[in-house]
């Protein structure tokens, strides 16, 4: 069986100890980068079924590494998270094709069905999934 993978991208190490830790007991397979630039790096090397990824990051933000993980695999799909309500960045997200933006502290809960909904039938939880 292959779980459904996802890569978590935060420059807040605790933040992604957190998301791994609660998607590993989900059963997802998670990946972690703490950049933009690693994030598309990774997303250059292999698919990923969803990606959990901070807006605000020193160096290549979260809107430009969408923007440029579109450009490697248009459908891939890209839930942006954010601690800051600065509206040019939140729609910049929005019109990068982000799934949706969602503040921190995360709801999990809400994090997990909009998984649920991005991956599909092969999600931890879905009917028919692991």
């Amino acid at each position: 069986m292959v779980l459904p993978s996802v890569l978590v991208v935060d420059d807040d190490l605790g933040m992604v100890d957190t998301l791994v830790d609660i998607l590993s007991a989900r059963r997802y397979r998670v990946e972690t980068a703490h950049s933009g630039d690693a994030a598309v790096a990774m997303v250059r090397r292999m698919p990923y079924d969803a990606v959990l990824m901070d807006i605000q990051m020193p160096g290549l933000n979260g809107v430009e590494a969408l923007r440029q993980m579109k450009g490697l695999a248009p459908t891939i799909r890209v839930i942006m998270m954010t601690a800051f309500t600065r509206d040019e960045l939140v729609e910049e997200a929005r019109q990068a094709t982000a799934v949706t933006v969602l503040p921190k502290p995360l709801d999990m809960d809400w994090v997990l069905t909009l998984l649920l909904r991005v991956i599909g039938p092969t999600a931890p939880g879905a009917p028919g999934g692991a």
